[in-house]
């Protein structure tokens, strides 16, 4: 009997071992996707068509879907649209997003919601049978983007002993970060005391990057007299590169006061590694850091109706 006990308790100590080492591999494995926060109008909030007698209710369903907490000053959500003279009540100034984590090794990112209410005028005051608008959401949020790839460091690239190297130099995949803006591959060049990354950065997502800063995300709103001007579009801040820790922020081009602009859709961001000459060849982490203000914009179509009077 104690023999069968002390066998059924290594089993499930086995099993408990084998279920924890899987649980650590689907969580740790969390900077992937191409999103931030995704945002939808709920079902049915608004409906298509409503009454000029009747509230105008906008429910937003938001997940955060990256891997970067959100809620900060300037992260809001906008209705827009539609004339304020004919729909009241919606602010101009937005609704804060709520703080809402990203996803981490613990498990996914948050979800929760964010209302407008509105208050219809009379249309049979305003001599129309029905006004069709188009409502349009509009999210503007702070998001970061953190990618590491191993490189390879060869400080004797020339060298005829290649079967002794633990590593070549090339290009180097780096997949998604959990973030609407990625580092999608760095490719390495060796020289005996340099080694050179271009580093090609990517806006994966669907809406665009912006300069980083309160400022710019005020005027993300659609209701900003200026709004976002042709040079702060598409850019986004160079917080650090670094390998194995050491900055090389400093030996990056281009560096437009430290951001980088995206021509297309993607920016190539070329950065020089000093390194000591004459040791062997090894791997070791570079890590992109980048930070930037996202904008998504979403649309409804919308019938109010004027009631029956």
């Amino acid at each position: 009997m104690k023999r069968l006990i002390g066998t059924l308790t290594i089993l499930l100590l086995l099993l408990a071992a084998c279920q924890g080492r899987g649980t650590e591999t689907r969580s740790t494995n969390y900077r992937t996707g191409t999103e931030g926060i995704q945002f939808m109008f709920a079902s049915n909030l608004p409906p298509s068509r409503i009454y000029d007698d009747q509230k105008l209710d906008v429910l937003v369903e938001l997940e955060n879907r990256g891997a970067t907490g959100v809620g900060g000053a300037g992260d809001r959500l906008y209705l827009s649209g539609f004339d304020p003279q004919i729909i009241t009540g919606i602010s101009a100034i937005g609704e804060q997003i709520p703080a809402m984590n990203g996803k981490s090794q613990y498990g996914p990112g948050d979800k929760t919601f964010v209302t407008f209410t509105g208050t219809p005028v009379s249309l049979f005051g305003l001599n129309i049978d029905k006004y069709s608008p188009r409502l349009q959401l509009t999210a503007c949020y702070s998001y970061d983007t953190i990618a590491t790839a191993n490189v390879c460091i060869d400080p004797e690239p020339e060298s005829r002993a290649v079967r002794d190297k633990v590593c070549t130099p090339t290009s180097v995949g780096t997949g998604s970060q959990g973030a609407p803006v990625s580092v999608s591959s760095v490719n390495v060049e060796a020289s005996p005391t340099t080694t050179r990354f271009d580093i090609t950065i990517q806006n994966s997502g669907r809406g665009k990057p912006f300069r980083s800063s309160l400022q710019y995300l005020q005027k993300c709103s659609p209701f900003d007299p200026t709004g976002l001007q042709y040079n702060e579009i598409d850019y986004v801040e160079l917080v650090d590169v670094a390998v194995a820790g050491t900055s090389i922020k400093n030996n990056c081009r281009p560096n437009d006061q430290g951001h980088v602009r995206l021509a297309g859709g993607s920016a190539h961001l070329y950065c020089q590694f000093d390194h000591i000459p004459g040791t062997s060849a090894y791997t070791t982490p570079l890590t992109v850091t980048l930070r930037y203000g996202y904008r998504e914009i979403l649309q409804r179509e919308l019938t109010i109706v004027q009631s029956a009077r």
